[in-house]
């Protein structure tokens, strides 16, 4: 499994992901958002089990979003993002609360936290 197995990608993503999230969401850019989405995706698809299933589904319904508004050349509503994140944090405490999840519990607590984080600042 993706997010609860000892797998050196699955850290190095995890770790991607906070770096690009940690300075906030305004100074993260569609693209770079798309290409963290992407790798995502692609990692839960590889090795993924049913309950990452649902990450992967929340992932492409948001991925989906935002590239509907770089197509409009508008602002994504930040309701939507906002629930759609609101999923994911879900989701990813779910997944850590599994006993395969304790080799990465420092991880996917930070993610939690940086998901967090960005939705409060999207509530904004």
């Amino acid at each position: 499994m993706a997010l609860t197995s000892q797998n050196p990608e699955t850290t190095a993503l995890i770790e991607q992901t906070i770096t690009a999230l940690d300075s906030g969401i305004q100074t993260t850019t569609t693209s770079s958002g798309l290409e963290i989405i992407d790798r995502w995706i692609d990692l839960l698809d590889e090795n993924g089990t049913d309950e990452t299933d649902e990450i992967a589904d929340v992932l492409e319904d948001l991925k989906a979003e935002l590239e509907q508004s770089v197509k409009d050349g508008s602002s994504p509503e930040p309701s939507v993002i906002q629930a759609y994140i609101e999923d994911l944090i879900a989701i990813t405490q779910s997944v850590m609360e599994s006993p395969e999840a304790s080799a990465q519990q420092t991880e996917l607590q930070r993610l939690v936290t940086t998901l967090t984080t960005i939705n409060e600042q999207v509530a904004k």
